[in-house]
């Protein structure tokens, strides 16, 4: 995604805003939040925006504001790898402040929102000198290894359907501050691959779920009703 375009001119009392309802505004100072609206960029994006791609070199990075993103990876024969979906309050990949090489993925929006690109080199400064801000993005870091790991060990049939869906759910609800309804990401097909499951695999495991009276699925929603048996699950 060209970061100029559909960029509007800097508003300071709309970046003040966007950074205060946002998980990152809660680890800024008055000080420090003055330094991301001197150098921050709001913009718009749309379905099918890509944000930056593999290989890139990139001094802005996006934080999502609203609407969702997904992670991807390309393989043989343009075969799309879902790494991960992002909704707002979040980095589509945090390491991408940190990374001294080209990006390893490319981020794709999924529909309409709004992203606060914000400079590295600011980030570089505030990490310096608040060891809150640092430990914040560390634990997300280590929220999104456990992810991938995890992602690897179902691949190679390490980690059973069952723990794979509950633990996403689980993992889901804390990365949205304990929320119990959620919403999908994207489609069944999307979310599937993300598990690294079939459609049907996971279609049925989420019917079993229900059937058990851990959650009540909707079209587009899910509530987790029964944390104790999604645990359970997560852990067998």
């Amino acid at each position: 995604m060209d970061q100029k375009k559909g960029n509007r001119p800097p508003d300071p009392q709309s970046l003040r805003d966007a950074l205060r309802h946002s998980p990152l505004g809660r680890w800024l100072d008055e000080r420090e939040t003055g330094l991301v609206l001197g150098t921050g960029r709001l913009a718009e994006m749309r379905a099918g925006d890509v944000l930056f791609r593999e290989g890139d070199e990139i001094r802005h990075v996006p934080f999502v504001l609203s609407g969702e993103v997904k992670l991807v990876k390309m393989g043989p024969q343009g075969r799309e790898y879902v790494l991960h979906l992002t909704r707002g309050g979040a980095f589509p990949d945090p390491g991408a402040l940190f990374y001294e090489a080209p990006l390893p993925a490319t981020a794709v929006a999924l529909g309409p929102g709004r992203l606060l690109w914000l400079e590295r080199a600011t980030m570089d400064r505030l990490l310096d000198g608040n060891p809150r801000l640092a430990r914040w993005l560390l634990q997300v870091l280590a929220a999104r290894q456990r992810l991938f790991v995890n992602k690897v060990a179902g691949s190679q049939g390490m980690i059973s359907v069952s723990r794979r869906v509950a633990g996403w759910l689980l993992h889901r609800s804390r990365m949205e501050e304990g929320r119990r309804q959620l919403e999908l990401p994207g489609t069944r097909e999307l979310m599937a691959r993300l598990l690294g499951l079939s459609r049907e695999s996971l279609s049925r495991e989420l019917n079993e779920l229900a059937r058990e009276g851990a959650i009540r699925l909707e079209r587009r929603r899910v509530e987790l009703l029964d944390m104790a048996v999604l645990e359970r699950r997560a852990q067998d």
